[in-house]
């Protein structure tokens, strides 16, 4: 192989493996939220938030990357929302929202590469939503334990 061509591939695999693609599924229907059209070799993830506030509280969100806003979501008490992505080669990836509730106003990084690793690492991410005496917190769904038992407080 001569050095032109080993250089052509170098660059597009990186090409490929930097690229990658958001899709937010509302009310099942799947839009295209980045126009990049490659998956990358790290796995498609989705994070599904599920209000679970109680109260009849409607939950009011809005999820951000560093280059994808996912635009401001509405979920009904026990309703959910999902969106799905690729995250970038290079263990880089954050999604954080905001959640809004009643008078409540909270960030969370409902999404990082840096936490999801080992055995918090997901493919499917489902989060739980609750309010609770100090303004609510979220946990995770935890395959081993069949339960959502992986909680966090909110970002200070």
């Amino acid at each position: 192989m001569k050095k032109w061509q080993v250089y052509v591939v170098v660059i597009s695999l990186f090409v490929h493996l930097a690229a990658s693609r958001v899709e937010t599924v509302i009310e099942g229907r799947t839009g295209v939220i980045t126009n990049k059209i490659f998956d990358g070799i790290r796995g498609k993830r989705t994070v599904e938030i599920i209000n679970k506030l109680g109260g009849g509280l409607t939950l009011t969100l809005q999820c951000k990357s560093k280059n994808d806003d996912l635009g401001v979501q509405t979920l009904a008490p026990d309703s959910s929302w999902s969106f799905k992505f690729t995250p970038a080669f290079f263990g880089t990836t954050r999604f954080s929202c905001n959640f809004k509730w009643g008078g409540e106003s909270h960030w969370f990084d409902i999404y990082d590469d840096d936490r999801e690793v080992g055995d918090k690492q997901c493919y499917f991410c489902s989060w739980n939503i609750y309010n609770g005496s100090q303004g609510g917190f979220t946990c995770r769904f935890q395959e081993s334990t069949g339960r959502y038992d992986i909680c966090y407080v909110w970002n200070k």
